[in-house]
């Protein structure tokens, strides 16, 4: 048996695609390419297959990961050319490794995401008052509470929880002479709770209040996962799934 564990990058062509899509992609592909997957036991087997963490809608990534289990010895550069045949274009196989096939599930290994939101006009000429979004965003941090909904696993149960301690760290790029106005959201996820970027950036312009200008959006990018090493977070992705 071979366990392979992989990077990928998601591109603009398809950041609309869910989790659970994103998930049947994958798999529909693995299925394509004539690799031997392994299945699960069980009266309902699927393949041995997983995805790090969830991946917001509408957001891109580059350095993702996954991992997938086959019942013989597979090469990890065949496994790249098989299924690289089988994605669709915006879905982008980097690399990948053989990897201790006892080792933690992935996904149990991630603690945090880096995430970059940049903010975007819908002209060039319009101009963004960047000092009312440090405000804002220096007021959302001083805060000791900043409460999400969630719902019970099967819905009946709505609580709010507080998501303040799961941002790790939130700033603005240090020059404001930069053409492009960006913010760094290092955010808690995995097993142990989390919060959402977008919910993060809903608060923040909740806390613009007026000042908010009818003429931005925000565009989402994931630019690394990370695990948690004796109490310091390290990319996820330095030796792979190890």
């Amino acid at each position: 048996m071979t366990r392979i564990c992989f990077n990928y990058a998601r591109k603009e062509q398809i950041k609309y695609i869910s989790h659970l899509d994103m998930m049947r992609l994958f798999q529909r592909a693995l299925r394509r390419s004539g690799l031997p997957l392994a299945y699960s036991e069980g009266f309902s087997p699927h393949p041995r297959f997983n995805l790090a963490a969830p991946l917001p809608v509408d957001v891109t990534a580059d350095d993702e990961l996954g991992e997938v289990f086959f019942k013989e010895e597979i090469a990890p550069e065949e496994f790249i050319l098989k299924l690289k045949k089988q994605l669709p274009e915006g879905l982008e196989i980097k690399r990948a490794q053989a990897v201790d096939k006892q080792a933690p599930a992935l996904p149990s290994l991630v603690s945090a995401a880096l995430y970059q939101a940049r903010l975007v006009t819908v002209s060039p000429q319009l101009e963004v008052n960047i000092e009312a979004y440090r405000s804002a965003l220096e007021r959302l941090l001083d805060k000791e509470e900043i409460l999400a909904p969630r719902s019970s696993r099967k819905g009946k149960r709505k609580t709010n929880v507080n998501v303040r301690p799961y941002i790790n760290e939130a700033y603005f790029n240090g020059d404001e002479h930069e053409d492009q106005v960006v913010l760094k959201l290092l955010l808690q996820t995995g097993s142990r709770g989390g919060v959402s970027p977008v919910f993060v950036l809903e608060q923040l312009d909740f806390e613009l209040g007026e000042k908010r200008p009818s003429h931005v959006n925000w565009n989402l990018h994931r630019v690394r996962l990370y695990r948690d090493c004796n109490g310091s977070l390290k990319p996820l992705s330095e030796g792979m799934c190890i």
